[in-house]
């Protein structure tokens, strides 16, 4: 029976676990790397084009979404052995993630998560308090004016939440999830030279390298907010700061077993077919000389999900949106 105790999982029958330990058609067949990503469902999202590029650089990939993945999306077909798709909340419920994550896992006769990705969120930023004026208590309405406040107030608080716990509940919560199924870091023995040969007499380092990388996406908004009442985006931008936050607290927690960082996307062209067309003055707008696109994003997040090429960047946040949050602006 396999081991799963390093994984912390305590299972008494270990029968229906163990089948993770083989691929139920080939038992020769290599350990694919596994990576984790949430917010997959639309075609034209950034989470569906990063479990493109990672598939297309042969990684095996599951995908979670609170809503089916779009029947337009060619990677069910396209990636038939190493592509798994799942239909579940990941901001609430964890044992359920956990379940639906062991049995893409066991689909997949893999048994680490070596990649996670946490995308999932709500997408448009704007909560508008459209309903303070009709409260105005300057107008003697006394009592009806007061239970509208409170239920304004209510209802204000419900927004923040929903973009809390949507937005940044569901990162930690992947998380942790994740955790146990982190493979062991390779341990090494390292000459300050890098030549184990080179002085024998030197005593060597002991290095615990991580296997896994956890990368959050956020956005700029993070870091400054548009003018005005039309465009209030308290939890949104509380959520995504939230989430700098959660990089280097996870990066410095999870030392010598994960690596973790976090991406700032700019404007990302997310709409899809029949959807908002950039104009050429929106394009102009950015340094450069485009808007993004959710491959800019996936790119990114391929070179960080990579240990060999970004193996000592951790606890960092990296934007990417064309330049244009260091334009300087006046009105």
């Amino acid at each position: 029976n396999a081991d799963f105790s390093q994984y912390g999982i305590n299972v008494k029958n270990t029968e229906k676990i163990n089948k993770i330990t083989q691929h139920p058609t080939d038992k020769n067949r290599p350990t694919m790397k596994v990576a984790v990503v949430t917010g997959t469902a639309r075609t034209a999202g950034i989470g569906h084009a990063i479990c493109s590029t990672l598939l297309s650089k042969g990684l095996a990939v599951i995908g979670f979404d609170s809503l089916p993945i779009e029947s337009s999306s060619p990677l069910p077909i396209q990636y038939p052995d190493r592509f798994r798709s799942r239909t579940c909340r990941v901001d609430s419920d964890p044992i359920n993630l956990r379940n639906n994550l062991l049995s893409a896992l066991e689909e997949l006769g893999e048994k680490n998560v070596s990649v996670v990705v946490n995308n999932a969120g709500i997408s448009s930023p704007f909560m508008p308090d459209e309903e303070e004026a009709a409260v105005d208590d300057t107008a003697g309405n006394g009592n009806r004016n007061k239970e509208k406040e409170l239920l304004r107030l209510q209802r204000r608080l419900d927004q923040y939440d929903d973009y809390i716990r949507n937005n940044l509940r569901s990162a930690f919560m992947v998380s942790e999830v994740c955790k146990p199924f982190f493979p062991p870091p390779i341990i090494q023995e390292v000459h300050r030279s890098g030549n184990n040969n080179s002085n024998p007499s030197a005593k060597p380092t002991t290095i615990h390298r991580p296997m896994a990388s956890i990368i959050h996406i956020s956005s700029t908004r993070a870091h400054s907010s548009e003018f005005g009442p039309p465009h209030a985006q308290e939890g949104y931008a509380s959520a995504k700061s939230g989430m700098i936050g959660l990089t280097h607290s996870q990066g410095q927690a999870l030392a010598g077993r994960a690596r973790v960082n976090v991406i700032l996307p700019g404007w990302i062209d997310t709409e899809g077919d029949g959807g908002y067309v950039p104009s050429e003055e929106d394009h102009a707008w950015h340094a450069a000389g485009r808007v993004g696109r959710p491959e800019d994003v996936a790119d990114l997040v391929e070179f960080l999900a990579d240990g060999e090429r970004s193996g000592f960047v951790t606890c960092q946040e990296f934007v990417v949106d064309g330049g244009v949050s260091k334009r300087m602006c006046y009105p």
